[in-house]
């Protein structure tokens, strides 16, 4: 028997209520029905697994009452009985729930039981007669028109209705309640989400006045000794800028979009500090379509700079690099400059990283990794993320 099926059907296209509702067979209230996409083919099934499991009841009441039964005779009746009933009901069911459609939901629980008592009882009566007819029972078909019987049957339909709109109506509570859960949950997300994204502005907006004041001041100072150099730097901050003001609006960052951005910032430190610094970025063309949070690398590399390669005496060299290992794109930003260890005897506190760590726990929980190694010179750090698993 079927009681919600159409029912459902037309309510699944509402966003208020959960996966639950969606589908209406009474062995839905066990949750490993609840696995299986709802369809005709399914709902026959189900309806075959609920009539079996009255044959199995009705045939242990039979042998509890005459156990001098044979089996084979007992559990053939219960079969033909249970399924022309139970199929009768489902088709009673499946007709009548789209002839009302959505009014089923608007009811209450006294009004799902006189609506359930209405279909049941028909084919209730139906289905033993049609069994008692397949059987070649004359006496008992004609016992269903009987006062006793009739009354059996109409009490028994009436038994049916009832647990049926309890089962019902408790699930659709359970539905209702569920999706208002979910609801909530894909807000708070949303929040935290929007949260992440405005920290992520407030960093590049204070990480990226200090770089330009930095740029202009070496821009000035070269504009009587080398206005050459000066009129590069210059060009190179535009194209940079430009190029930050698109990251800054997209919704997304591409890995081939922080390169680019990346080589922009580099030549402006190389024409900064001219022999000192040597850079190399190795990213495969096929990984540059993959989409990242943004301003991943961008720390990476100040950082390398800024405490690795700028405070040796020498300079030092900058590779970053993008390779894929099964199911995860690993990132590595390497120097050789005056290593980790001194940088951390320095005074250095790690802030960048730390907030870095913080960021991708927050994105990707335990599947990302960000793993710091003193190379003596120099250091590495290696990102390990999921492949556009965001």
């Amino acid at each position: 028997m079927n009681p919600l099926t159409a029912t459902d059907a037309n309510a699944s296209a509402r966003p208020t209520l959960g996966s639950c509702e969606r589908s209406g067979h009474p062995l839905e209230a066990i949750a490993f029905f609840r696995r299986f996409k709802p369809s005709v083919g399914r709902d026959l099934v189900y309806t075959f697994v609920w009539n079996m499991t009255f044959v199995a009841a009705f045939t242990l009441l039979a042998f509890l009452f005459d156990p001098e039964a044979s089996l084979t005779h007992v559990v053939w009746v219960n079969f033909v009985l249970a399924n022309c009933i139970g199929y009768l009901l489902h088709l009673g069911f499946s007709l009548s729930n789209r002839l009302l459609g959505d009014s089923l939901h608007d009811l209450s629980f006294a009004g799902r039981t006189i609506y359930y008592s209405v279909v049941s009882v028909p084919a209730v009566f139906a289905g033993y007669w049609l069994g008692f007819t397949l059987l070649d029972y004359q006496k008992a078909r004609q016992w269903t028109l009987s006062v006793p019987g009739a009354t059996t049957i109409v009490l028994l339909s009436l038994t049916i209705s009832g647990i049926l709109a309890w089962v019902f109506y408790a699930r659709e509570k359970q539905a209702k309640a569920e999706a208002a859960f979910q609801s909530e949950r894909a807000r708070v997300a949303a929040a935290e989400r929007n949260t992440k994204v405005a920290e992520l502005k407030l960093l590049q907006a204070q990480v990226e006045p200090h770089f330009l004041y930095n740029t202009l001041a070496n821009v000035i100072s070269l504009v009587d000794p080398n206005p050459g150099l000066a009129k590069r730097m210059l060009e190179r901050l535009i194209d940079y800028l430009r190029r930050a003001a698109l990251a800054a609006t997209a919704s997304e960052a591409t890995l081939g979009g922080q390169i680019e951005l990346l080589r922009a910032y580099l030549d402006l430190i190389v024409l900064r500090m001219g022999s000192r610094l040597a850079y190399r970025i190795d990213v495969p063309a096929h990984l540059t379509s993959l989409t990242l949070p943004p301003m991943l690398l961008q720390p990476l590399v100040e950082n390398a700079i800024k405490h690795g390669i700028e405070p040796a005496t020498r300079g030092g060299e900058l590779i970053v690099t993008a390779r894929h290992d099964g199911d995860r794109l690993i990132l590595t930003v390497e120097d050789d400059g005056i290593g980790v260890s001194r940088v951390r005897s320095q005074g250095s506190t790690g802030l960048g990283l730390a907030n870095l760590r913080e960021r991708l726990a927050t994105l990707y929980g335990p599947r990302a990794e960000l793993m710091l190694q003193d190379r003596q010179p120099g250091t590495t750090v290696t990102i390990s993320l999921p492949v556009n698993a965001r």
